[in-house]
């Protein structure tokens, strides 16, 4: 009778990765009915003698002295017999699916000395009820656009100070804050003959929360002195704009970070300027204009002050000792 043999894929692939399991032909001779003769051969020989997975003394010998195993005896009834592997390895596989994992290690809380009055920089804390701040201000303001007559090209007139920022914060109700600030410096840009100083009052409200901040703000940017009809110092030089009576409405965000004794802090300012704008055959032109303010510098708490008399009151008692 004539077998019909399955060929089946996944068969064929488990028969092929035990065939690399382990190097070599496990079997020895032709013909017959292996499983059957397999598990009756293993009967016989588990009653007569050692397992034939286990190399006898002299085969161990061999092994270890390098020398290449001789093929397994026939057996006499059918030629089957089971034949020891030389050698039985995995089949090579990722060496991280074999490693253990390694967990890392949890740093030492290192304790951090605060008995000088130092604040510990790792941990946010709100801010302080009182500080000041001292920061570099400069805010910017598109003007009029008009044709130089000598040279029939247009010039774009702009008002862009530059000035030191001194400011007083109060904190309340935990997030809550007010900031009164003037700023005293002198115009930039090509206006700065026209006006050449300027001192800038401001007040805002908002909430300062440990990092960020948010604000309304309010400011009279005073242009003082102002010269009408003022020119660059060059021959075709166009005479420049006057604003005045500059209101100023802005919404302000920041950001906070603490280092070490101070806190930087740096802010951006959207809003409108209403001014009177006078050039030429202009005379107080009133109207909304946009306004883009910067600001960048630090906080002082009163840190360093604290730090000084936590060592003078430290010396003390080491002298008292």
């Amino acid at each position: 009778m004539r077998r019909r043999v399955v060929r089946c894929p996944v068969a064929l692939a488990l028969a092929l990765f035990g065939w690399l399991a382990a190097p070599g032909e496990l079997w020895a001779g032709e013909g017959g009915d292996q499983p059957r003769e397999l598990a009756r051969q293993g009967a016989a020989t588990s009653e007569q003698g050692p397992i034939a997975s286990e190399p006898t003394p002299p085969e161990a010998a061999q092994m270890l002295a390098g020398e290449p195993s001789r093929p397994a005896p026939m057996d006499e009834t059918d030629g089957w017999q089971l034949r020891t592997p030389v050698l039985a390895a995995l089949p090579p596989t990722r060496a991280s699916l074999w490693t253990p994992p390694v967990l890392a290690k949890r740093k030492r809380e290192r304790s951090f000395d605060t008995s000088n009055g130092e604040r510990d920089p790792r941990k946010r804390e709100l801010p302080r009820t009182h500080r000041f701040r001292l920061a570099l201000h400069s805010h910017w303001v598109r003007l009029n656009q008009t044709q130089n007559p000598a040279t029939d090209e247009f010039e774009r007139f702009h008002f862009a100070p530059l000035m030191l920022d001194f400011a007083y914060q109060a904190q309340f109700l935990r997030y809550a804050m007010v900031r009164l600030a003037v700023a005293v410096g002198g115009n930039v840009a090509n206006t700065r003959n026209a006006m050449p100083a300027v001192i800038y009052p401001q007040a805002y409200v908002g909430v300062q929360t440990k990092v960020f901040g948010a604000a309304f703000g309010y400011g009279y940017d005073w242009t003082v002195p102002t010269f009408a009809g003022a020119s660059a110092n060059f021959g075709s030089a166009l005479e420049q704009p006057v604003i005045t009576r500059n209101h100023v409405v802005m919404g302000e965000v920041s950001a906070t970070s603490r280092i070490d004794r101070v806190a930087l802090t740096f802010s951006l300012a959207l809003g409108g300027i209403q001014s009177d704008l006078s050039h030429l055959s202009t005379v107080n032109d009133r109207s909304w204009r946009f306004y883009l303010g910067l600001q960048a510098g630090m906080f002082f708490d009163g840190t360093l002050r604290r730090e000084r008399k936590a060592r003078k009151r430290d010396k003390a008692k080491r002298k008292d000792k």
